[in-house]
C-alpha cells in the first residue's frame, strides 16, 4: 500500500514542477535537468568521483563498489546547503538522486539527521517518501507523462529526452494514473 501524504501534497508537488520550469523558461511538460535546477536554487552540487576534498581511499572505494546504495546527501549549516552525490552511478540514476536531494531542500525538511547509537543515520519515512514523490514529480510531472503517452514515447525516447530510467517512467505512469488521463484526452479530441 502506498504512503499517505498530507492533503494537497501531490498537487503541491505538481505546482513546484511547473513553477520551476517557468522560472527556467521551460514548457510545463519539458525535461528538467536537476543540475540546472540546483544552480537556479543556489545549491552547489559535488560528485565524489573527482572531489579534491575527499581522500583517494574514499573515491577508490566508490569506484570499485558501483553496487553500493549510497546516492547522495546534503550538507547544511542552516541557510547554506550543498549536495554531494555518487557520480559513479549511471547518469539517469544521478538525475533521480539529485532530484530527490533537491526535493528535501525544497520541502524545507530538517537536514540535521540524527545518528543512531550504531552509527547509522536515523531514517524518517515521511520525509523520505515526500522527497521520493517530489523528486519524481520534478523529473516527470503529470503533464510530461501525459504528453509522453499521447506522443507514444518509446523507451529510448524516455531515457534520452527526459534522462530518466524506464523504471522511473513506469512508476510515474502508475502513480499519476497517466494512461487513463491520456485516454480521456484522446476521447475528448475524437468527439470534437
Amino acid at each position: 500500500m502506498g504512503h499517505k501524504f498530507k492533503h494537497g501534497f501531490k498537487a503541491e508537488a505538481e505546482r513546484y514542477a511547473e513553477e520551476f520550469r517557468a522560472e527556467l523558461d521551460l514548457r510545463p511538460d519539458a525535461p528538467l535537468c536537476p543540475r540546472k535546477l540546483a544552480e537556479h536554487l543556489g545549491v552547489p552540487v559535488f560528485g565524489i568521483r573527482n572531489n579534491p576534498k575527499l581522500p583517494s581511499e574514499i573515491t577508490n572505494y566508490w569506484a570499485s563498489h558501483p553496487e553500493d546504495p549510497f546516492s547522495g546527501l546534503i550538507i547544511s549549516d542552516g541557510s547554506y546547503k550543498e549536495i554531494h552525490h555518487n557520480d559513479f552511478h549511471h547518469p539517469r540514476r544521478q538525475n533521480s538522486d539529485l532530484a530527490h536531494e533537491l526535493a528535501h531542500i525544497i520541502m524545507g525538511h530538517d537536514l540535521e539527521t540524527p545518528i543512531k547509537d550504531n552509527g547509522e543515520r536515523a531514517y524518517d519515512r515521511n520525509t523520505e517518501e515526500e522527497a521520493k514523490w517530489l523528486g519524481g514529480t520534478l523529473l516527470l510531472p503529470k503533464k510530461a507523462t501525459v504528453k509522453m503517452v499521447l506522443d507514444s514515447f518509446t523507451r529510448e525516447m524516455v531515457e534520452e529526452i527526459y534522462q530518466v530510467s524506464w523504471q522511473m517512467y513506469q512508476y510515474r505512469l502508475q502513480v499519476t494514473d497517466t494512461v487513463r488521463a491520456a485516454k480521456n484526452i484522446r476521447r475528448k479530441y475524437a468527439a470534437e
